[in-house]
């Protein structure tokens, strides 16, 4: 209420009406009753009853909200608590100016820090969010008609999260960019973006890459998106609504919920931007070990593991024989699950398939120098890295540490496989140390 004249009598003067809330009299004059009108006391006061003669009301309200309430000044809620208690009155009062105004904002406590919101910035940037969907802006103001008892008032809630993350996606929201710290940093923001359900903001964190393949066989297909795998939300992911290179008929296709890709076909797995575009979907994994396994036996890449020759070396030189690698990745929990949610995701059997695929074209690059595919097939060149298992086959192999690779992700037989694009990698602890970078020379300050 604005425009108010506050004292503190026993007795009503003329032209002023006395409201007793709780033991403690507040005489408002007329102006200041119907700078927010109707409402409960104009309602009243203009009624027939006993109150409008005497010009005098008692009520079972709290009197410090009722003062803060008649002060006369724009009210500021001071926390979260002292919102829900403004809003219960206003709403019990029948305010609906005061009411208007407290709803102007969102009063959120994040961490034990309060922060109080404009709602045009949540509400117009980057919405529908938490705060919008959830009815977390509005769920906990008491419903009723005045003068009936009112509910309980609830306050807020507290969100456990950090206040700082929060400030820095407010500063988002206000339209200021946001200065990445480091990798840590980016990864709460990200992990705090999608629990706010800001997915404008989420997509602007993950470090992703875009490309045009112009060797990919079809139109549909050249466009494609890199993630880190562990930043990829598997709600986004999806499959091509036509799949070209499926053996089945669409009538093999399973369309309830309960369905999964039909076995016999082979398709990219796609990503959808929040824009809606699709690209094939590319991601990194970092920090694996790739198995390099020789003389295997019978497994569904037997085909690549025949001996071949070299028919570059010249006829009058001893040919090398060669013998192409099955290729397996020793995945992380973390990275296994999250191929398992994407699998879920699309439908697809959550059995991933760890041996990957392996084309000509994928650049290798082993000890900090490129090679290929066939330089991985010369068991001669690579005997003195290679183990022996502890099986009764004596089947050799060769460890690889991959600290960085690039995978496509497909279905086949309705399982998620993986061809590999490009791979850094080492094939000893030498190799290795040779990458180690020293500390930056010290600056020195002038003092």
């Amino acid at each position: 209420m604005s425009d108010l004249s506050l004292s503190v009598s026993t007795t009503p003067s003329t032209g002023f009406y006395n409201i007793i809330v709780s033991g403690k009299s507040f005489n408002l004059s007329t102006t200041a009753l119907y700078s927010d009108s109707p409402n409960y006391f104009t309602d009243v006061f203009s009624s027939p009853l006993e109150e409008s003669r005497t010009k005098t009301m008692f009520i079972d309200r709290d009197p410090e909200v009722f003062k803060d309430i008649v002060s006369g000044y724009y009210v500021t809620p001071r926390d979260e608590n002292h919102y829900a208690d403004l809003i219960a009155d206003a709403t019990y009062y029948n305010l609906m100016k005061l009411k208007a105004q407290l709803r102007a904002n969102y009063i959120v406590n994040v961490g034990g820090k309060v922060f109080r919101v404009d709602k045009e910035i949540l509400e117009k940037r980057d919405a529908p969010n938490f705060f919008t969907s959830f009815g977390f802006g509005y769920g906990w103001e008491p419903s009723g008609i005045p003068p009936t008892p009112l509910p309980l008032t609830i306050p807020p809630p507290i969100l456990d999260r950090d206040p700082e993350l929060f400030s820095d996606i407010l500063r988002y929201l206000q339209g200021y960019e946001i200065g990445i710290k480091d990798e840590v940093h980016r990864q709460n923001l990200l992990k705090d973006a999608r629990f706010y359900h800001l997915k404008g903001l989420t997509e602007k964190l993950l470090a992703s890459s875009m490309t045009v393949n112009g060797f990919a066989k079809e139109d549909s297909t050249k466009n494609e998106i890199l993630f880190r795998l562990k930043d990829i939300r598997p709600a986004s992911v999806l499959l091509p609504e036509n799949n070209n290179n499926s053996n089945n008929n669409n009538d093999d296709m399973l369309s309830d919920e309960s369905s999964v890709v039909a076995t016999g076909s082979t398709s990219h797995i796609m990503y959808k931007n929040k824009e809606g575009t699709v690209y094939v979907l590319l991601v990194e994994i970092h920090n694996v070990h790739l198995i390099c396994r020789y003389d295997a036996p019978s497994s569904p890449m037997t085909a690549t593991t025949t001996p071949i020759t070299n028919p570059a070396t010249p006829t009058n030189q001893p040919r090398t024989s060669l013998l192409r690698p099955i290729l397996e990745l020793s995945l992380s929990d973390k990275d296994m699950q999250k191929l398992k949610n994407i699998a879920k995701s699309i439908k697809a059997s959550e059995e991933i398939v760890t041996i990957i695929q392996s084309p000509e074209t994928c650049a290798f690059e082993i000890d900090g120098a490129r090679c290929t595919l066939e330089a991985l097939s010369n068991t001669e060149k690579l005997s003195h890295l290679m183990k022996t298992d502890d099986t009764n086959q004596g089947n050799r192999y060769l460890t690889l540490y991959v600290t960085r690779s690039i995978l496509r992700l497909f279905i086949n037989n309705g399982r998620v496989e993986m061809e590999m694009l490009k791979c850094e990698a080492f094939s000893s602890e030498r190799g290795f140390n040779c990458k180690r970078e020293f500390l930056p020379d010290e600056k020195r300050i002038a003092l």
